[in-house]
Formats: structure tokens, sequence, C-alpha cells
């Protein structure tokens, strides 16, 4: 609040009307509330999970992202990515431009036993068609050193 009354002393000071002050005030003291509720909200997500700042990412030829969702199916996940969602993230990817990075969705899926998220961004590398694409995904620092290490054996398949 005394920040407030500085800035108020401040502007009188220099001779700017007062519609401008009262709008000036309004405006910090709805930016200092605003700020204040969105620092204190809690997450009530009930699937929320502490999301690793690193994720697993490699590039693939696009032909190559339904295999590799497939194999994080069956290899680490207990439940995974449905049909839809495969066909979602492909369908999305292919909307992208050349050098584009987008955020294509948080998933849920079930590892370990227990409910969590995986958060997936690609980027397209080359404006050929198929394009070149680099996934990468988000989730709990145990999850995302698995998918890096489903990401590996994938390219070390397909000899890349």
């Amino acid at each position: 609040m005394g920040f407030i009354i500085l800035l108020v002393t401040v502007l009188k000071s220099i001779k700017i009307g007062g519609l401008f002050i009262k709008k000036l005030i309004v405006f910090f003291i709805v930016l200092l509330i605003g700020g204040g509720f969105y620092m204190f909200k809690k997450n009530t997500t009930s699937n929320s999970y502490e999301e690793s700042p690193l994720a697993a990412g490699m590039n693939f030829d696009f032909e190559q992202v339904e295999p590799l969702l497939n194999r994080i199916n069956s290899s680490v996940l207990d439940s995974g990515f449905s049909q839809s969602d495969i066909n979602y993230i492909q369908s999305e990817i292919e909307l992208m431009i050349h050098n584009e990075v987008k955020e294509i969705g948080t998933f849920n899926v079930v590892y370990n036993e227990k409910k969590t998220k995986i958060r997936i961004e690609a980027e397209v590398h080359s404006d050929e068609n198929p394009p070149d694409v680099v996934l990468y995904m988000y989730s709990t620092q145990e999850l995302v050193d698995l998918l890096d290490e489903a990401m590996m054996e994938h390219a070390e398949d397909l000899g890349v």
C-alpha cells in the first residue's frame, strides 16, 4: 500500500490529471490483488504430478511417431496413449509449419499402477513431406528417464 501512496505523490508532483491518477491506482490495486491470488492459488488437480524440468526428446521421421508411441505403451506404461490420442498427436503435427514448436497436449496415462500425465510438445524440423519431428515428453523425472530410454531403443532399432 505504501507503494501506491508513493506513486500518487510522485504523479501529483508531475502535474498529471486526476482521472489518470485514479485509473492508474485502480490498475495497480487490481494487479496487486490479482497477483496475490495467483501466487497463493493451490493446485487442486486430482491427478497432479511433479513435472520434471527436463524432457525426453528425440528427432524422428513423422512415420515413426505412431510406432514410438505404441512402443512406449507396451514397454513403459501400464495404460498409455489410446489410438485416438495417437491420431490426435499425428494430426496436430501434420498441421504444423516449418520450424514451429507447439504444445500438442497433456495425456493421462498409468505408470507403475499410478495415474500420471505426459505432456507432449513437437517441433517440425523440415518443410519436407512428411516432416522430421522432434517429440518432447514431459512427466515425472522417473518416467522421463524411461521415456528417454524407450526413444533411444527405438532409434537404435531403426539404425539411427
